[in-house]
């Protein structure tokens, strides 16, 4: 091969890698663990988990896809079938995810259960109506307004 034909198949298969290793910046791939907390008050949770970090960061994603399993570590006896069902606020999960660099949302393609808690789960949101208590995710921890002396 000449030198010119050497160094015009080198730049285009840099030019073809940049093209194709663009379109994969678009999506970054994570894994995380949280713990499964209430969907905020008005916020529809269909198809979607709210994680709590162990930062304390809830973080919305969303599962309609993923593929849901136990981890190896949980005793089969301690699974509720199908592995979707033991998504209850208490439960922590791993989840892997892409986010989309545009709008941050997170897809999850694979939920594992790694520590199922819903036996030991006690609910305290009132009388057990939907909306009855305070949501712990919205709720503030301290006052809003604060008393004033007159």
């Amino acid at each position: 091969m000449k030198r010119a034909e050497m160094n015009g198949l080198i730049a285009v298969l840099v030019l073809a890698s940049g093209l194709f290793t663009t379109g994969l910046w678009a999506e970054t791939q994570g894994t995380f663990v949280g713990e499964v907390v209430r969907a905020p008050r008005g916020e529809h949770s269909a198809g979607l988990l709210y994680l709590r970090g162990r930062d304390g960061n809830v973080r919305r994603v969303v599962v309609t896809r993923a593929a849901i399993e136990y981890d190896a570590a949980v005793a089969k006896g301690d699974r509720v079938l199908p592995a979707r069902r033991a998504l209850v606020p208490g439960t922590e999960v791993r989840v892997t995810a892409l986010v989309d660099a545009d709008s941050g949302e997170w897809t999850a393609s694979r939920v594992e259960v790694i520590a199922h808690h819903a036996a030991s789960f006690e609910e305290d949101y009132g009388d057990g109506e939907p909306g009855s208590g305070p949501d712990q995710v919205t709720a503030p921890k301290e006052p809003t307004l604060f008393a004033r002396t007159v």
